[in-house]
């Protein structure tokens, strides 16, 4: 059994959430149970109507305890979430469930929550916690304390290699993007900042920005940026599919400033690594691994701008010692392949999960 929040099909979580449901339907009998409330906006409305859902996936928990041979999969929930995500793991344990809880959050491991402390006793020692990277588990476990049972799982086992990438201009404007929802704690105000800052010192860089737009003052600060920079920037809205492909492939460089909170291992970067990208971003949740050697890692406490600026400037001026686009996508291949591979064999090892 699959329990979980879906979230918005724009959100990187639902695709991985989607990636591993057809993981576990390889080797198991698998039962899907969306626990998204009716209600959007919050309020008590939104509770109720999530309060009802989750009793009824602890009501499927318990009909089907019968059952042999079948195990409890569930991503972790955060901030008030968490009360459902220890109702559900107390339910599974009190029948028996083999659980698996899996962490895709860093607000509650950047910050001891008594919710999180209370959901690790609700699931008990033997829940098997998933993680994205060892630096995720190693920050938990400082934070709260070491699971007993652990895995790490990265999600480039769920973003596919590209099958075609076009070669790294030599000439011309060297071109960054940024792609993700388009607001202040994923980095829009600090990239149109970066973009201000190469254009007063002359810098030949173009910018373009993709994904949705959903804040009035996001949107206007925005038009009023276009306005500003002119033909330095571009705005293309939400991409999915190919044109999100043909996206990675038409700049040089991805720029990630985010400061999200929560950001644990966003696939953004994982689809512009697979696409042969360079990439500056700010080192948060798994980023920094996830990287590697292929970019710039900017710490948090840096001013983002101007080490960004730095960087582009000598990529600019250097772009023939950049490394090319094939050779960043085939490790990002390499990984895929690796990853996908770790989690095939940990999974498969699971009880049914029905």
């Amino acid at each position: 059994m699959a329990i979980g929040q879906i979230p918005p099909p724009t959100d990187g979580l639902a695709y991985i959430t989607s990636e591993y449901v057809k993981l576990f339907a390889e080797d198991h009998d698998v039962k899907v149970l969306n626990i998204s409330p009716r209600v959007s906006k919050r309020g008590p409305a939104y509770h109720l109507s999530r309060t009802a859902i989750v009793l009824r996936a602890s009501l499927h928990l318990a009909l089907n305890a019968w059952r042999g041979n079948r195990a409890c999969y569930m991503p972790c929930q955060s901030d008030f979430g968490l009360v459902y995500t220890a109702y559900l793991l107390a339910v599974a344990r009190l029948f028996g469930y083999p659980t698996y809880l899996h962490h895709h959050n860093f607000g509650y491991i950047n910050e001891r929550r008594p919710l999180m402390v209370a959901t690790l006793r609700a699931g008990g020692p033997e829940v098997v916690h998933i993680f994205l990277c060892d630096h995720m588990r190693t920050r938990f476990g400082q934070t709260y304390w070491k699971p007993e049972r652990s895995l790490v799982i990265s999600n480039a086992a769920f973003v596919s290699p590209q099958a075609s990438l076009t070669p790294l201009s030599h000439s011309g404007s060297l071109r960054i993007g940024l792609l993700s929802n388009l607001n202040r704690e994923k980095g829009l105000y600090l990239f149109l900042d970066l973009l201000r800052a190469a254009r007063d010192e002359g810098l030949n860089i173009h910018g373009t920005l993709a994904g949705p737009v959903r804040e009035r003052d996001d949107r206007r600060a925005l038009e009023a940026a276009q306005k500003e920079l002119g033909g330095q920037l571009q705005y293309v809205g939400p991409l999915y599919g190919d044109e999100k492909n043909r996206f990675y492939e038409s700049i040089d460089v991805f720029v990630f400033p985010t400061i999200y909170a929560n950001e644990a291992q966003p696939t953004v970067l994982y689809e512009a690594l697979a696409a042969g990208n360079v990439v500056i971003a700010y080192e948060r949740g798994c980023v920094a691994s996830q990287v590697g050697s292929n970019g710039i890692i900017i710490p948090q406490g840096e001013p983002f701008v101007d080490a960004a600026l730095a960087s582009v400037r000598n990529l600019g001026l250097n772009r023939e010692r950049m490394a090319p686009r094939a050779s960043i996508a085939c490790q990002m291949t390499d990984m895929h392949i690796a990853e996908r591979t770790k989690a095939r064999e940990a999974l498969s090892a699971l009880p049914s999960i029905s």
